[in-house]
């Protein structure tokens, strides 16, 4: 069934940013560390208060990114709200507007080095 086959890929995309947010967390030292913080801040709050949830939202949104992976997080959290990312997987009728979102996440997560690329560079 497509949502069943759509859910767990796009499970295994967000698994593979949070392990590596969470691993560029524990340098310490990552350009985008304050983003990160909040966008994990923002994750454990989920089942949380709503004004909670708000601010982190807000301030997560306010806080520029610097690297792809910064990039990557936020377009992560547009997809999870709205469910682009399934909806993109599903959509019948072709593509939408959302579904150039779901292209920005997967470029960012390319260019952050955290899917492979399988792109030919039509130069060789």
């Amino acid at each position: 069934m497509p949502s069943s086959h759509g859910f767990s890929k796009s499970e295994a995309l967000y698994a593979e940013l949070f392990n590596s947010a969470i691993a560029a967390l524990a340098t310490g030292t990552h350009s985008d560390h304050a983003l990160l913080l909040l966008h994990e801040r923002y994750r454990e709050a989920e089942g949380g208060e709503a004004v909670q949830r708000k601010w982190l939202l807000r301030s997560l949104i306010s806080t520029p990114a610097r690297t792809p992976l910064g990039v990557a997080v936020k377009l992560s959290v547009a997809c999870r709200l709205d469910g682009y990312l399934d909806a993109a997987q599903e959509a019948s009728d072709g593509p939408v507007g959302s579904h150039i979102i779901v292209s920005a996440l997967i470029d960012s997560l390319a260019q952050a080095q955290l899917l492979p690329t399988n792109r030919n560079d039509p130069r060789h």
